[in-house]
């Protein structure tokens, strides 16, 4: 390797031109630190911080207990006023599926309150769910819905069960309270660092991103149906907002 170059940067560079040059495709596991640490004679933790940056620049995705793999390209998730994901999925040719991991019913935060334009500690539904593509995690979705206008909807989403499930639609729950056409009105969207829940649901590495979205979805007469943050494992999916 050329010298006056760091070690850990000579084997990223390294691994980017074989997934560039097609040595690893899409989605297709890396050899294990300790194999990459002796193929380049060096120390497992000088292999680790080359893939760490390479997750970094999204060109690799690290999974908690699966391994490294590299990303050719990424899933594109388009956030339009009615491009949802389902769709978003469909498009790409992979399988949606969604997870309920937790229903309960919680007094709105503040900036849950603000965008349904319901009091503080006013009672919502608060729903989480993930969402995966072909069965790997995608996103971690935190949603409050407001009983005033859906009651018993905690209930709908209990019956989805543990399981991944396909059936489980925003459309068909808000057509069964009357809701005939929704939409996106707002949207903001951030990066930061993984909680320590969403790294493990996400099967992601600590020293992974997620893309972060508030988003805010009204029916036909701008009356506010839900408020959900979503964590994106930045390394699986970029988002394109079609305007």
């Amino acid at each position: 390797m050329e010298s006056g170059v760091s070690r850990w940067r000579q084997i990223s560079e390294t691994l980017i031109k074989e997934i560039e040059r097609g040595v690893f495709e899409a989605d297709r596991r890396l050899p294990n630190s300790n194999d990459l640490a002796a193929r380049f004679g060096v120390n497992r933790h000088t292999v680790l911080r080359a893939l760490a940056q390479l997750q970094t620049e999204g060109i690799v995705r690290m999974e908690r207990g699966r391994g490294t793999y590299a990303v050719v390209n990424p899933l594109q998730m388009r956030l339009g006023p009615r491009r949802w994901f389902e769709q978003n999925l469909i498009h790409s040719n992979r399988v949606p599926t969604r997870k309920v991991l937790s229903v309960a019913r919680l007094p709105a935060p503040e900036a849950a309150a603000e965008a349904l334009d319901i009091a503080p500690g006013s009672e919502t539904a608060f729903v989480v769910l993930r969402g995966e593509a072909d069965g790997v995690p995608i996103n971690i979705v935190s949603n409050y819905f407001p009983l005033e206008r859906f009651p018993n909807i905690d209930d709908v989403f209990r019956a989805f069960g543990p399981e991944p499930t396909s059936q489980l639609s925003f459309g068909k729950i808000f057509r069964d309270y009357g809701v005939a056409d929704f939409r996106r009105k707002a949207l903001r969207i951030r990066s930061r660092p993984p909680r320590p829940e969403e790294a493990r649901q996400l099967e992601i590495a600590p020293v992974d991103h997620v893309l972060e979205t508030d988003v805010t979805l009204v029916d036909s007469s701008d009356t506010p149906l839900n408020y959900a943050n979503t964590a994106y494992a930045s390394s699986r999916v970029e988002l394109v907002v079609d305007l």
